[in-house]
């Protein structure tokens, strides 16, 4: 009786996050397509990001049905940032209000793959929110998502704060809080202790945040600066993760960083022709 509970209570928060998704996808493309501004302007977009934040963190109380812990908070602000991230993202890569129906398809079919990214960010949440009650394998699955969804983030704030036009006594500072909280919280789904925690998140933080410095003050294109710190903590994390540096990993590595070398010299190059 009591494993049909469980599996009826699974089936339940899987069918709440999964309408919760198509919500979320459904309200950011029929919000798009019935813009009336020619432009949104940023408070704006910055407060629509903010609603779906909130509206994600709630959902999300409500699909566990408020089972949680104090820990499963993180989870949720790691979801609930996610989707915020790809709100920023989505508006201003639509910066403009549609004139051709290509548009439109195009954002259809992107808002398909955010609809499929939230709820691999919902379930994320759901397996560590249920691991902190009872152990179970799919943990593992859960940090794989963790990882994924930390380099999607960081691509998607790292380009929209850019195309925010932020000046750089601002820019920086946000991106590095933004960074700390993504890396941290990443650092923790995949179980470091306390000590080990703090001192990779701070080495992790400290090469990204130098790789998109040195990117944002060499380039121009937004979409080629904000690949160098996805690299970088992909490089970083592969580190990290590792007990002890073999073979593959080194050449792992060195294949990150020659894509880094490539970004920058792109960067250069599209800074000189244009």
């Amino acid at each position: 009786m009591t494993s049909i509970n469980s599996l009826t209570s699974d089936n339940e928060k899987r069918g709440k996050l999964l309408f919760l998704s198509a919500l979320i996808s459904l309200f950011m493309f029929v919000t798009k397509i019935t813009q009336v501004q020619s432009q949104e302007t940023i408070l704006n977009i910055y407060l629509t990001s903010a609603i779906y934040f909130v509206a994600s963190f709630l959902g999300l109380l409500w699909a566990f049905n408020f089972q949680v812990k104090k820990q499963s908070f993180l989870y949720l602000l790691q979801s609930s940032l996610f989707v915020f991230s790809e709100v920023l993202f989505i508006e201003f890569f639509f910066f403009q209000k549609f004139n051709r129906i290509y548009e439109a398809f195009l954002l259809l079919i992107l808002l398909f793959l955010v609809f499929l990214g939230n709820y691999g960010s919902f379930l994320m949440a759901n397996v560590f929110n249920v691991n902190l009650f009872k152990k179970i394998p799919l943990v593992h699955v859960g940090r794989t998502t963790s990882y994924v969804l930390s380099l999607l983030m960081l691509y998607f704030l790292s380009f929209s704060f850019l195309g925010t036009g932020l000046p750089i006594y601002l820019l920086l500072p946000i991106f590095l809080v933004v960074l700390f909280f993504i890396v941290l919280v990443h650092y923790m789904n995949i179980g470091l202790e306390q000590g080990e925690l703090f001192r990779k998140t701070f080495f992790t933080v400290f090469v990204v945040f130098c790789l998109f410095l040195g990117s944002f003050l060499l380039g121009t294109s937004h979409e080629i600066i904000s690949v160098v710190p996805v690299v970088g903590l992909l490089v970083c994390v592969s580190v990290v993760s590792q007990e002890t540096m073999n073979i593959e990993v080194r050449f792992g590595s060195f294949i990150y960083i020659a894509v880094i070398v490539f970004v920058f010299l792109l960067n250069l190059l599209l800074n000189i022709i244009q």
